[in-house]
């Protein structure tokens, strides 16, 4: 029997109703290839549910997703993990204004915490040895960070949770580290403070016995997955989780239906419950198959003398890192895209990342390690000087984030910003986290920095042509 909200969507097509109602294509537009989508594309007509109150068929959809997960509720995300991420925070608000946060935390956290005018406290990841990139965040960092609040004479006579509205960590991170999730999630509880994890990069985990658990498994209080990163679904698909007696069901749905469109689209509602048929249904196989695809790839790359795989990601990541030669991570981004048509994620200061998923096929591992193999043929050793973009740690913060991002502002030279005040978010975009946030002076080292993402072809959000928005201090 055909239950699943495409399957409905397909039986509603071929149906005789007449459309006297949004949207205005009325399921009749037969040019191009998105024809057969338009068919499908409909409004909350009766029948179909609705996504800010479901009863019926997206509350089922729903409840199957959270079954899969582990999870007491899911609710669909079609405004990406970015909405996800807003209604989160926004929803533990109410907790205090202290956040504490990874530094590592995509743009959409500070987004939020710039709404609620929260004060944020940061902790910042352990280095990875031997490689340019984030390790995981210790517990013990965010429990210091903890005392170091509650220990404010303000605060002292509080409860943690009267004090801290929540912790938010990334994991995994854009480059595949995962934090302990369980050990955090205990000392989180042990204080009455609420977790919320971005798995942004993590909607497979906990679908294989040799892949990370999932978030919502090892204890943290509301989970956020992009269903479309890692899983076969439309881009702009997640799922947010809750879970636990620390957050607010209620005041969660509340901010759902304010910061996700009151027109939800059902093809990518769909697409989410499409996902996740297929994901328990073949989930587990094809990770598998993804697993064996993986090993035999290293096994052909392992004679490149400078080109080198992070061996401590998760499996659904490839960090491919040319520390070791002359060549830059754009660099080899460039020459993968132009001379051989492969598309990387995304490219660092030192390294590229693949992203790895259960629809990935042995034709495209065979491509990518027959051009590393070929690249590295060619490559010259010693170390990169130019390239090399290290951010300085703990930029001081001459006032909050919220102050300064609503304060007049002029702009800057870059070369001439040492000093000011950033009114501006400064990202490396992808994947989004600060380098700057707005409120934070702006130190010689982070415009070398800058400058050398710049001079490197990089993406630097917040600068043009080479001005910077600062505090106007007159």
């Amino acid at each position: 029997m055909n239950d699943g909200l495409l399957d409905k969507l397909k039986d509603y097509s071929k149906s005789d109703f007449y459309p006297f109602h949004m949207p205005g294509h009325k399921r009749n537009f037969k040019k191009g290839a998105l024809a057969e989508a338009y068919r499908y594309d409909i409004t909350e007509i009766d029948g179909f549910d609705n996504l800010h109150q479901p009863m019926s068929l997206i509350k089922k959809a729903q409840e199957h997703a959270a079954k899969l997960y582990r999870s007491e509720e899911t609710y669909f995300l079609i405004n990406g993990s970015t909405a996800g991420i807003l209604s989160a925070i926004s929803a533990v608000a109410g907790g205090g204004r202290n956040l504490i946060i990874s530094r590592n935390c995509h743009k959409a956290v500070y987004h939020a915490a710039f709404l609620n005018r929260m004060k944020l406290h940061y902790v910042y990841p352990e280095k990875t040895e031997g490689y340019d990139i984030a390790g995981p965040v210790l517990a013990a960092s965010i429990e210091k960070q903890i005392k170091n609040i509650l220990g404010k004479e303000e605060f002292k006579e509080k409860d943690a949770g009267e004090t801290i509205a929540g912790i938010v960590i990334t994991s995994p991170t854009y480059e595949g580290i995962n934090s302990n999730i369980k050990e955090i999630s205990k000392l989180a509880h042990s204080y009455k403070i609420p977790l919320i994890v971005d798995q942004a990069h993590g909607a497979h985990f906990g679908m294989h016995p040799q892949y990370p658990p999932n978030a919502v498994e090892e204890g943290a209080d509301i989970v956020i997955h992009s269903v479309h990163k890692t899983l076969p679904a439309p881009t702009q698909t997640a799922l947010i989780h809750r879970n636990g007696s620390l957050t607010d069901r209620e005041v969660l749905k509340r901010y759902l239906r304010i910061y996700q469109s009151s027109s939800p689209s059902y093809l990518l509602m769909a697409g989410i419950d499409e996902a996740m048929r297929f994901a328990e249904a073949e989930g587990s196989q094809r990770l598998e198959k993804l697993l064996d695809m993986r090993e035999l790839f290293l096994k052909q790359v392992e004679s490149c003398r400078y080109i080198r795989v992070c061996p401590v990601t998760e499996p659904g990541k490839l960090v491919i890192s040319v520390d070791e030669s002359f060549m830059s991570g754009q660099m080899l981004y460039d020459i993968l895209r132009e001379k051989y048509h492969l598309q990387m994620e995304m490219a660092a200061g030192s390294y590229v990342v693949a992203i790895l998923t259960m629809m990935d096929e042995k034709s495209g591992f065979d491509r990518l390690s027959e051009a590393l193999l070929e690249i590295d043929e060619g490559m010259e050793a010693g170390k990169r000087h130019v390239c090399r973009v290290d951010v300085p740690a703990s930029p001081v913060a001459a006032m909050e984030l919220w102050e300064a991002y609503t304060l007049p502002y002029e702009e800057k030279a870059l070369t001439g910003a040492a000093g000011k005040t950033a009114a501006e978010f400064i990202n490396l975009y992808p994947p989004g986290i600060p380098l700057l946030v707005p409120g934070e002076i702006i130190g010689e080292g982070m415009i070398r920095v800058i400058e050398g993402y710049i001079m490197n072809g990089y993406t630097v959000q917040g600068v043009c042509n080479n001005k910077i928005r600062v505090v106007k201090t007159s």
